[in-house]
């Protein structure tokens, strides 16, 4: 069976405009929020209200609280008290964890109604939004969820611009992580640029390499792998040293560079770490426990009977996965808990 994949808006006030656009048959819209996104959660719902829909805005915990069996089962209740049927919407507004949650109420909830996702962070935008995973935390991270495009994603430039710069920055991660694997022309612009890069360029270009990606490989049967780079030590970076998400890919992709560097011959390690600094991320951990963070590396979700599998660079924009031993696990942290050469020590959220 062929995948359905979602309409993507990219826009200064997409989620004013876009959003309006009605649907055959569509009388009810729940819309998920987090307190961080209210204020635009909130007016949201009067404006779809106002053409006379029945809405519901319904609020999430925050961050990663949301993402329980718990909370979706509180949703699965609101829902149908509000007598939602297939014919209905939801609208999940806020960062990844919210639209983990509520694709994956979306796509269970009487086995599938449609999903809206309006992404609020950069970091939702380029990756969590993209791709169609959803997924909740139980004994581990979206340990359980399904794969489901939502039918729209509208991705609010105005909204992007406003965010503070660590949330800028971390999401920033990402979008070099997605230039790195397959967007020369993308990790050129952050090079120049930084920060000041033009975001609807930015986003437009991550989100594009994340999408063919994901359309050759939706359900990460092989391909789909090469957008885990940075991602091996960096999950462990992020628990271990309980960084952000973005801080901690930031370090993972130093990582992988060096391992890069050693196994393909990967020539711009030092380019590809002098870019992560002038986005104003961390590259390397020094307080890293080692320890705790090998033995998370070895439960990657890459690992097969082999054992650990790694995301490397031959080149920019030429990925490959390759299997890894101990020694190149170690060298990998080496090159993240040593003093770095460029004095970038940046750990927290700036």
């Amino acid at each position: 069976m062929g995948v359905s994949h979602p309409d993507i808006v990219i826009g200064r006030g997409a989620l004013a405009d876009e959003i309006l656009v009605p649907r055959d048959g569509r009388t009810r819209v729940a819309i998920l929020s987090q307190d961080t996104a209210m204020g635009m959660a909130r007016p949201l719902g009067e404006r779809l209200a106002a053409t006379g829909l029945a809405v519901e805005v319904i609020a999430l915990p925050d961050g990663e609280a949301a993402k329980t069996l718990e909370v979706a089962q509180d949703v699965y209740l609101a829902l149908n008290r509000m007598g939602m049927t297939r014919h209905d919407s939801l609208v999940a507004v806020g960062g990844g964890s919210v639209t983990d949650l509520g694709g994956f109420v979306a796509a269970t909830y009487l086995r599938g109604i449609e999903a809206v996702y309006c992404p609020t962070t950069l970091l939702g935008a380029v990756d969590a939004a993209i791709g169609g995973k959803t997924g909740v935390n139980v004994g581990g991270k979206n340990l359980v969820g399904v794969f489901a495009h939502p039918t729209r994603i509208v991705i609010d430039l105005e909204v992007l611009a406003a965010l503070p710069a660590p949330l800028m920055r971390q999401g920033m991660a990402e979008v070099l992580k997605a230039g790195l694997v397959g967007d020369l022309e993308l990790v050129a612009l952050l090079e120049r640029d930084g920060l000041t890069a033009d975001l609807e360029a930015v986003v437009g270009r991550a989100v594009d390499v994340k999408v063919a990606v994901v359309r050759d490989d939706f359900r990460e049967a092989g391909r789909r792998a090469i957008l885990n780079y940075g991602h091996t030590i960096g999950h462990a970076v992020e628990v271990s040293a309980g960084l952000s998400h973005g801080e901690a890919v930031a370090i993972g992709m130093v990582a992988a560079g060096a391992v890069s560097k050693e196994l393909t011959g990967f020539s711009a390690s030092d380019r590809q770490t002098a870019i992560i600094e002038k986005l104003g991320l961390p590259t390397s951990a020094p307080a890293l426990d080692r320890d705790e963070a090998k033995r998370l590396v070895g439960l990657d979700k890459k690992r097969d009977s082999t054992g650990v599998r790694m995301v490397l660079l031959e080149a920019i924009g030429h990925p490959v996965v390759k299997p890894v031993d101990d020694a190149t696990i170690d060298l990998a942290l080496d090159a993240v808990t040593a003093p770095s050469e460029h004095g970038q020590r940046e750990t927290g959220n700036g």
